[in-house]
Order: C-alpha cells, then sequence, then structure tokens
C-alpha cells in the first residue's frame, strides 16, 4: 500500500513587493593632483662655432683663407646656410656618410667649391648669394670676405658698420651690391688676394709702388701713422727689439709732418713717392745706413 504524500503547508499570502535596495550613487574617480610645476624656461640657443669666431673651418678648425672653401647645398641645390668650410674637409664629410651641417643640422647631399673671383666673378657672385635674391646684402660680402681675407673678424664687423666702407661697392646706395656693382667688389677682392699671395714684405728697393700698398692694410690709399711704424719696424727688422721699437714710434712722431705735407694726418701715394724727398727714398737710405 502506497505511503501517503506528505504535504508541505501552503505559503502565507504574500505581502506588498519590497523595492530593490538603492545602490550607492557612484562616486567618479579623482585624478591625482600635483603641485602646478614652474613653467620651463626656453633652452638657450646653441653657440656659434668657436670656430666662426676666428675664421676657420667649422670642421677641421684650418682657417678658411688658407685653402680652397666651399658651401653645403640641400637636396634641391640650395645652400642650407651661412658658413663656408674648408672645400677638403667638407668633402670627406660627405664621403663619409655625413647627411647633416655640422652647424644648423639641415640635411645635406652635396658640397660646392666657392668660385675664385679672379676666374667666375659671376660664379662666386651666384654662390655667395645666400638666398637667392639675385643681390649681395652686407653680411653675405662681410662673411665672402671673413673666409677669403686673412683679415681679423672683429675688425672687419666693425669695419663693415661704417657706411662710407660700404658704399665704395654700393654705389647707388640701395643697401646691396648688385650685378652691376661687382667690377668694383671683384677688383677689390682681387687686390688684396693677390697681395696677400706671399707673406714676404716686398722689396722697397726694387719696388716702391708694391711696398706702399702691402702696408695700406685699410686700402684707404693712404698710409696712417701706425701703419708707417708696422711697416718700417718689420722692413728694419726692429720688432724685437723694444727700446728700439719705442725710438721708432718717438721718430715718426718728430718728422711726420715733414712727409705730410697737405698735413691731412696721412701720407699719400705722391708724398710716398716723391724724388729724393719723400718718405720711401728716406727709408731706403736709412736702409742703406745700417
Amino acid at each position: 500500500r502506497a505511503l501517503p504524500v506528505k504535504r508541505a503547508p501552503p505559503a502565507p499570502p504574500a505581502g506588498p513587493a519590497r523595492p530593490p535596495p538603492t545602490a550607492a550613487p557612484a562616486v567618479a574617480a579623482q585624478p591625482l593632483r600635483r603641485a602646478a610645476s614652474p613653467p620651463r624656461a626656453a633652452p638657450p640657443p646653441e653657440p656659434e662655432s668657436v670656430a666662426i669666431a676666428h675664421a676657420e673651418c667649422p670642421i677641421c678648425f684650418e682657417p678658411l683663407c688658407k685653402a680652397p672653401i666651399g658651401v653645403f647645398l640641400d637636396a634641391t641645390g640650395v645652400r642650407v646656410s651661412k658658413h663656408f668650410y674648408n672645400m677638403s674637409a667638407a668633402q670627406e664629410l660627405l664621403d663619409s656618410g655625413g647627411t647633416t651641417c655640422p652647424l644648423t643640422r639641415k640635411p645635406i647631399t652635396s658640397v660646392q667649391k666657392v668660385p675664385d673671383i679672379r676666374e667666375d666673378p659671376e660664379g662666386w657672385f651666384d654662390t655667395v648669394d645666400l638666398d637667392g635674391d639675385r643681390k649681395l646684402s652686407r653680411e653675405e660680402v662681410v662673411e665672402a670676405l671673413k673666409a677669403q681675407l686673412p683679415v681679423d673678424p672683429t675688425s672687419l664687423d666693425a669695419t663693415a658698420a661704417d657706411n662710407e666702407w660700404w658704399l665704395q661697392w654700393d654705389t647707388d646706395g640701395s643697401g646691396y651690391v648688385e650685378r652691376h656693382e661687382l667690377p668694383r667688389l671683384a677688383a677689390y677682392l682681387e687686390r688684396e688676394l693677390n697681395r696677400r699671395v706671399s707673406l714676404e714684405i716686398p722689396d722697397i728697393r726694387q719696388d716702391k709702388e708694391a711696398w706702399y700698398q702691402y702696408w695700406d692694410g685699410d686700402n684707404s690709399g693712404s698710409l696712417e701713422k701706425e701703419e708707417v711704424v708696422r711697416a718700417l719696424l718689420k722692413t728694419l727688422k726692429l720688432t724685437s727689439d723694444s727700446t728700439r721699437v719705442m725710438q721708432m714710434r718717438n721718430m715718426v712722431d718728430a718728422i711726420w709732418c715733414v712727409f705730410d705735407d697737405d698735413g691731412s694726418g696721412s701720407i699719400e701715394r705722391n708724398e710716398f713717392l716723391r724724388p729724393n724727398e719723400g718718405l720711401a727714398d728716406t727709408i731706403i737710405a736709412t736702409m742703406g745706413a745700417q
């Protein structure tokens, strides 16, 4: 006989449904706040190469004026900076895998030799014309002169600030040396390059004119008193004797008015070359008496 199945007692009647528990509002995560740091100062510009201040190649530190020079070009054939380099050192940099300008870090693909102005003045003009505007600014001319002449760069900068100096080439006062004015600049640079081919002092007994031009260091067409003192000391080989140096200065002061006939403060060419009475023949007589 089957056992009776026990049934669970009926559940009590359900009360009203309880609302689900309300979740606490989510709190957005707050980022970690740090104390505000002061703004960073802009990094100082990179200093110009020491070599530039001495008119030397930034790669090999050789004086630029002692060898052919070149400029770096990018892939479009445009100069990447105002700087000049020793041509051999620049080519060696490229041959060794160099791809950026040593100073500006701009990409470079070739180096172009600066033509000799005595042989190719037009090519020289085009190469020195950094921005390609078909005229040369004062800075473009000065940088080229620093690279090609054995002059003190600081002194040249000071000289270049003088408008009279600049206007000897910028004849129309435009602020630039244009192609029609190039012959004047080319003649100056050619004269300077030829004058400095040899470091030997011209023999005044053989060529008075060459001696005069050699010592006219600022190309003013006349010799100032300090130029005459320097010229005499070196010509007579007295620079190593401090007593003789002082004596020479005093002597030049004492006799200056004898040779400076017009009282201009300098010895012009005619005063220097006057037969028997000019400064040239006086120097020659002094050399013969030594």
